[in-house]
């Protein structure tokens, strides 16, 4: 308790500014150079939303020093982790905390959509060195107008998590039912043979260990080579059936992965139109699962790529965490069927990016990549009468080099 007649060192959160009366003007300054604005009038998947705004503060100061219901703080599970801010909440608090501390679960941001009236405000309490930080990534997920919400939306990371704002891991996702196999009241037939197919395909029900061990002992390198494929072989199925049974119309959409024809030795030829995927704009995971949905049936024989990179922008660049997610995902059909990669209508700055991604990251890709910088260099390899061209492609070659050949097949459609 304070000394009678002296200020209190506890701070009201209602004295304290709101985050929607922080200035956006200069977070929008500061990262013009950095970020366009998005091509295309997509929402944000955390929009603008002024009650939930109103619920935000962030405030510089000592967390133990708000007079609020609860405090959330990071912590180990037996909270006795050592650090200022532990021990100043302890201090203040007294014995009892040990035996009322709860872990908040989810997203602040998740959490107040769903929650939020039972909440009168969140402050995320930081220090000096952390406030700069916050004030860049709080507009991704708590944006104070559609321009800021427009404006920050190539900035949001590919995984944002579930509903719940909490990240997804397959592997910890176990579903338990009364009666495995028994149908719903309300459920048909066909309900019942999708639980029935489903029992024992989960790792958790073939009772394989704790995935966490296996993760560490590959890391360790202490699993065999047999183990790893074999791991690798489960994650890969468990992605095919997520891509056979999720709704994947609107990357089909785009038009930028299809098969076309054969090579000059018979080889199933795929193309991918770079300038077709609009990558800020787009979830990625459902575009990988797209391309496994589509090239599962391709990649038992052998096949070639042909990517055209012709009149593509930063917009349209898959970063290359990206692409190695998804050849760490693929099975090993796809690399080992895999023949060539034209790269058509090369840039100097995708020249080098693919030669350190192919040098530093995949280096079983590097001989497989051959740039093509016109389409003539391309039809030594390809037949023009196996390849639906996107109409752009052709304007764009003709005008560089020349035209070749007045019978070029295009699509109408791409």
């Amino acid at each position: 308790m304070d000394p009678l007649g002296a200020p209190s060192q506890f701070v009201d959160i209602d004295s304290l500014p709101a985050w929607n009366d922080y200035c956006e003007a200069d977070q929008l300054d500061s990262h013009k150079t950095q970020v366009e604005k998005p091509q295309l009038d997509v929402r944000s998947p955390f929009p603008y939303r002024q009650d939930i705004n109103a619920k935000i503060i962030l405030w510089k100061g000592n967390v133990a020093l708000l007079n609020c219901t609860a405090i959330v703080n990071t912590s180990n599970e037996s909270l006795t982790d050592k650090n200022p801010v532990s021990e100043s909440i302890f201090m203040h608090a007294g014995p009892d905390l040990r035996d009322e501390l709860q872990k908040l679960k989810g997203t602040v941001r998740r959490f107040l959509e769903i929650h939020g009236e039972t909440l009168e405000k969140v402050v995320f309490a930081v220090s000096e060195i952390e406030q700069a930080t916050y004030q860049k990534l709080l507009p991704l997920y708590f944006p104070r107008s559609l321009e800021e919400e427009g404006h920050f939306l190539p900035c949001l990371p590919a995984d944002i998590g579930n509903s719940e704002g909490e990240p997804v891991v397959p592997e910890r996702q176990i579903r338990i039912s009364e009666k495995p196999g028994a149908p719903d009241d309300n459920s048909d037939e066909e309900g019942l043979e999708a639980d029935i197919s489903f029992i024992g395909s989960h790792a958790f029900a073939r009772m394989e260990g704790d995935v966490d061990k296996q993760r560490r002992l590959i890391l360790q390198g202490q699993l065999s080579e047999a183990a790893l494929q074999k791991q690798h072989q489960r994650n890969y199925n468990r992605w095919l059936c997520q891509a056979r049974a999720e709704d994947l119309s609107d990357v089909a959409s785009l038009k930028a992965l299809y098969q076309t024809g054969v090579d000059n030795c018979g080889r199933t030829v795929m193309v991918v139109v770079g300038r077709n995927i609009p990558v800020t704009l787009i979830d990625m995971e459902k575009a990988l699962l797209y391309f496994i949905h589509v090239m599962d049936h391709i990649a038992v024989k052998e096949y070639v790529i042909v990517y055209f990179h012709t009149l593509t922008s930063d917009y349209n660049h898959l970063d290359s965490d990206f692409l190695k997610k998804l050849y760490d995902v693929v099975d090993i059909k796809y690399k080992r069927n895999l023949k060539a990669v034209y790269f058509v209508h090369p840039t100097f700055r995708s020249k080098v990016s693919t030669w350190f991604f192919t040098t530093f990251t995949i280096s079983g890709l590097k001989d497989k990549i051959h740039y093509v910088e016109n389409l003539q260099q391309l039809f030594t390899a390809i037949p023009p009468e196996q390849i639906d061209f996107p109409p752009f492609v052709l304007e764009y070659d003709a005008r560089e080099n020349g035209p070749y050949c007045s019978s070029y097949p295009s699509s109408p459609d791409l």
